[in-house]
């Protein structure tokens, strides 16, 4: 019996390591958004999300298309980008799917949350374009690709940070893409309501996974050195996506300061 409990113990230790850094993204990134929208939406009133909202509503609603083709959803409407000053929706994509088909059920989870996905491979690419330079490392770290954060974030650091970049044009129009795309990319309370039950059909999978594999595999330890191989790149692509969203929010902050303050946000 202690040996089932120590199991049980240590799987759950696993399943944290896999869906605590989900949780800690989506609800970083929801501060950094709303903390971006608020500082602009103070200063400026609703219509500033018209200047990010071009760029970032399409790939937050073309992220929800996709895994709705992933998933087997009917796209029945989809406006990529129709600002509504009296709900405040910018976008949407209305789809279905068949009742009871655990396959499709599933898929309302993944479609809520894929804007987070979806706006973090657009950043990359981003950063992929304008510095392609941070992704070339020196032949002794042995690095085929950034599987490393720590070396990553090194990589981005010295490249995004000399004095020569922060004084170019290329920089500026860099940071600007990323605020688009930052401050539009974390899913809404409807796109939560939409994935609640998809949501608890993925707990219950992975509580069952976990309990069958303490049961079959009572080490833990290469299961948990595995997943950390394999989620390695995912954690590398979302510690990316804070970082550049972080950067953005603090040069809006300090950027907005100097102008005053004329609506009330709550």
């Amino acid at each position: 019996m202690a040996q089932i409990t120590d199991a049980l113990i240590s799987y759950a230790v696993l399943a944290v390591i896999v869906i605590g850094p989900f949780i800690a993204f989506a609800a970083v990134i929801h501060f950094l958004e709303r903390t971006i929208q608020k500082r602009l939406a103070e200063r400026f009133g609703w219509a500033s999300v018209m200047w990010t909202g071009w760029l970032g509503t399409p790939i937050h609603e073309l992220s929800h298309a996709a895994m709705c083709v992933l998933f087997r959803h009917r796209i029945d409407e989809i406006s990529l980008f129709e600002p509504d000053t009296n709900t405040g929706r910018l976008g949407f994509v209305r789809h279905s799917w068949r009742k009871g088909n655990w396959f499709e059920e599933l898929g309302n989870a993944f479609i809520g949350i894929a804007p987070l996905v979806g706006g973090s491979v657009v950043l990359l690419v981003l950063l992929w374009m304008f510095y392609p330079g941070v992704f070339q490392f020196p032949a002794e770290t042995e690095l085929e690709s950034p599987k490393d954060p720590f070396a990553f974030f090194q990589n981005i650091v010295t490249v995004l940070f000399q004095l020569e970049s922060i004084f170019s044009l290329r920089f500026w129009v860099f940071v600007y893409l990323v605020l688009c795309v930052a401050s539009h990319m974390a899913p809404s309370r409807s796109d939560y309501e939409g994935a609640w039950k998809g949501g608890i059909m993925c707990m219950i999978g992975l509580a069952t996974l976990i309990f069958v594999l303490s049961v079959a595999v009572p080490d833990v330890s290469t299961i948990q050195a595995n997943a950390l191989r394999i989620l390695a790149p995912l954690f590398a692509l979302l510690s990316v996506a804070v970082f550049l969203c972080g950067m953005a929010t603090l040069i809006v902050s300090v950027a907005v300061s100097y102008f005053p303050q004329r609506y009330r946000v709550e």
